[in-house]
């Protein structure tokens, strides 16, 4: 019995468990839904693995147009090489200007940030100067070192924060160089880096020893005062060639007045000259610095490395257009303190985060620095410029097609806002059209599908220093064509080849089709390929000459309008976009033209004195000329539904030239009758209805019938008389007819 309870109990505690596993499953489920963008992206790539995409949207609202994007992500590789930095900031008094602290200080803990991730094994050691050097050593509990590693990096950011300009404090670049490079000796990373953040020119420096503080070993410069020739101190003095224990009467290392890069170089510093001299001599505390960057450079390690693998600067507020002496010199001075030329940055205080956070990419990212080369294909056009995240793009002509040259440096801007995110990407977007060129052989494939670029490569440094190349897929599209083929049929509609007649054509007059005007043959067709609205209606003219004389039928689409003009659109929804195929006829107009008329007469109100007659007789005369036709119809009293049909019309078949538009038509009516109306329509539909008398809205209270045969081709007419005896001499009202009046013969038009 306790053996069986001892069961029950157990298998309530797995249903339980079973319960909050399942609850856990699903919760765990609904986070990951939910989770950032990099939660995603983590399950795709591995650390130090690099993907490539390039799509090609439809532009809404447009047909024929894309915007494509090329994007390039990396996760950072895990853990990086360990890397030592020194980061070195000038806090004189000018970094107060423009908000530079403040924006240095904001891009320097973005940098830490990125740099000493959780369990990367990165270190930081933080150089400031401005007449001094304060080089930071940093303590919480037992531990204590220069070199902040990830476990510390508040300490860092602290203060980093509390950094702020020395009032009236100089600019003694070089000494926070040798400064970076004491404490790099004591670095332990497989990497190491010096970050120099600078607003300025250095205005201070270590003196140099004999011989370099003499005449003999200074360069000669421009200088525009008459009477002296000036020598100033130069770049390349050697370590041993500094008196770093320079001490001044005030009791600092630096020499120099804290104002100018180049001031005048007095004894016992320098050499003095003699009396009445013509020569004068300059301390350049510009070269000191690049001077004291180029031993950095150039120091070992025991194990034979180089003691720092890159040196990077940043120049704020230094604009690179400037004329002015202490800015150019300023950005000299920095590229020369670099370790290379791609390693120096010209920053503004608002963008020096960007820079930076691509300084930290490099560090840490999968791509150190990349190229991607971007061709447009054949037919495609930009539209615009382009615009990219990061990096610089220039657009050159290439083989006569535009293509992007993108320089996307490391890769630095995070997939998501998770603080935790190693994914990185760039992207670069930018707007295509199709256009005419597109048409030419072998661009669009048998699917009619059509390649937006050429070969797309990035070339890359990737975290090991290895450069690559890769390839990006091409997006493939569907250009839209509009097709419009021109016929010729003969009067018979027939057709013909007529090569040496050309018939004239325009499309709409938008921004897009405002060109479109063109010529063809007989047999041709002109296909045409560029941006069109969608949802938008466009005209198809024909525009034919004062001796083209053509009946014109568009089909556009299966859809046949008899014009010269017709309408086509797009669809508003871009995956039913289609082809727009015209064919254009022209029939040739016949010199002559058969004309139909039906006629009858239909006697109204009969009098039983008064002869019916049997016969209608009618005088014609086409477009008010002197050319008459005289016509003879059956007359009847038939005016009943059941009693019209078209068995009473009598029917004539008339050859007009074909410039004559008009027939009019008139009742010559028999004695004691007169005209009551007309009643003409195009077709014989419904005579039973339409031709009565009693259809009064189709009445015509006229004795003349003017039909027009410019449109239609054949009419339907029944002429309604009545009696009217007239009155007699006296006024009285006749009651019976003469005898033997004139209607009771025939009557042969001789009035």
């Amino acid at each position: 019995m306790k053996k069986k309870m001892q069961l029950r109990f157990l298998r309530w505690i797995m249903l339980i468990l079973c319960f909050f596993g399942s609850v856990y499953v699903v919760q765990s489920s609904l986070m990951y839904t939910n989770a950032p963008v990099k939660a995603a992206k983590k399950t795709v790539l591995k650390p130090g693995q690099v993907s490539l995409s390039k799509t090609a949207e439809p532009v809404v609202g447009m047909v024929n147009q894309w915007d494509i994007t090329l994007r390039v992500e990396g996760r950072n590789q895990f853990p990086p090489p360990p890397t030592d930095v020194v980061l070195i900031v000038d806090t004189s008094w000018s970094m107060n200007e423009n908000d530079r602290m403040i924006k240095s200080k904001v891009a320097a803990e973005k940098f830490v940030e990125l740099v000493l991730r959780k369990d990367y094994v990165n270190r930081i050691a933080l150089i400031t100067y401005d007449t001094v050097v304060t080089n930071y050593t940093f303590n919480e509990g037992s531990w204590s070192n220069q070199f902040v590693d990830s476990k510390h990096k508040q300490l860092l950011i602290d203060k980093i924060r509390a950094l702020e300009p020395v009032p009236n404090g100089g600019t003694f670049t070089q000494a926070g160089i040798k400064s970076a490079a004491e404490v790099m000796a004591q670095a332990s990373g497989e990497k190491r880096k010096i970050v120099l953040i600078s607003d300025g020119v250095p205005t201070y420096s270590f003196p140099p020893t004999a011989p370099y503080n003499q005449l003999a070993r200074m360069e000669k410069f421009d200088y525009l005062q008459n009477g002296y020739d000036y020598y100033e101190s130069v770049k390349t003095i050697p370590k041993e060639n500094f008196n770093y224990k320079y001490i001044n009467k005030e009791g600092g290392n630096y020499y120099g007045n804290g104002a100018k890069y180049r001031n005048g170089a007095l004894f016992p510093e320098y050499e003095q000259m003699p009396e009445n001299s013509k020569n004068r001599l300059m301390a350049n505390h510009a070269h000191s610095a690049i001077a004291e960057a180029t031993i950095t450079k150039n120091e070992k390690m025991s194990n034979g490395e180089l003691l720092v693998d890159d040196f990077y600067t940043i120049g704020v507020d230094m604009d690179s257009t400037s004329q002015d002496d202490e800015v150019v010199t300023g950005n000299k001075t920095m590229k020369e303190i670099a370790s290379s030329e791609d390693k120096s940055f010209s920053a503004t205080a608002n963008n020096l985060e960007d820079i930076l956070s691509g300084i930290a990419g490099e560090i840490v990212g999968a791509i150190k620095s990349g190229f991607v080369v971007d061709p447009m294909g054949v037919g495609f056009e930009m539209d615009g410029g382009v615009t990219v995240t990061q990096g610089t793009a220039e657009i050159k002509d290439v083989l006569g097609r535009p293509t992007i040259n993108w320089n996307v440096g490391s890769l630095k801007n995070p997939v998501s806002n998770d603080p935790d995110e190693d994914v990185m990407f760039a992207e670069i977007t930018y707007r295509v059209s199709a256009e005419n060129e597109i048409l030419k052989p072998n661009i669009i494939d048998t699917n009619g599908l059509a390649a937006t670029n050429g070969k797309t490569t990035i070339v890359y440094k990737d975290y090991n220093d290895v450069m690559k190349q890769a390839e990006f897929d091409v997006p493939k599209v569907k250009p839209i064509i509009v097709s419009l083929q021109k016929k010729v049929e003969n009067e018979k509609g027939e057709e013909i080849n007529n090569q040496t007649e050309l018939f004239d054509f325009n499309y709409g007059k938008d921004q897009y089709t405002i060109n479109d005007h063109f010529s063809l043959h007989s047999n041709e067709t002109k296909k045409i390929v560029h941006p069109w609205k969608a949802d938008q209606d466009y005209v198809v003219e024909e525009i034919l000459k004062a001796n083209q004389e053509y009946e014109t039928l568009i089909d556009i689409n299966g859809l046949t309008t008899a014009s010269t003009k017709s309408q086509f659109k797009f669809a508003a929804d871009f995956n039913a976009y289609a082809h727009q195929q015209i064919i254009v006829t022209n029939k040739k107009i016949p010199e002559k033209k058969t004309i139909r008329l039906n006629i009858r007469q239909s006697v109204l109100n009969s009098n039983s004195e008064l002869v019916i007659p049997s016969k209608g007789f009618y005088e014609s005369v086409i477009d008010n000329t002197d050319q008459k036709l005289n016509l003879i119809s059956e007359s009847t009293i038939k005016d009943t539904s059941t009693e019209v049909s078209a068995e009473l019309f009598t029917k004539y078949e008339i050859t007009l030239a074909r410039q004559q538009k008009e027939l009019t038509v008139t009742d010559l009516i028999p004695e004691y009758y007169k005209i009551f109306g007309f009643i003409a329509t195009t077709t014989n539909e419904n005579l039973n209805l339409t031709h009565l008398s009693s259809n009064t809205a189709a009445l015509v209270k006229s004795n003349e019938a003017v039909l027009d045969y410019q449109i239609n081709h054949e009419y339907w007419v029944t002429m309604f008389i009545t009696p009217d005896l007239g009155k007699d001499s006296g006024g009285e009202p006749i009651m019976s007819p003469r005898p033997y009046s004139w209607d009771y013969k025939v009557n042969n038009f001789g009035y």
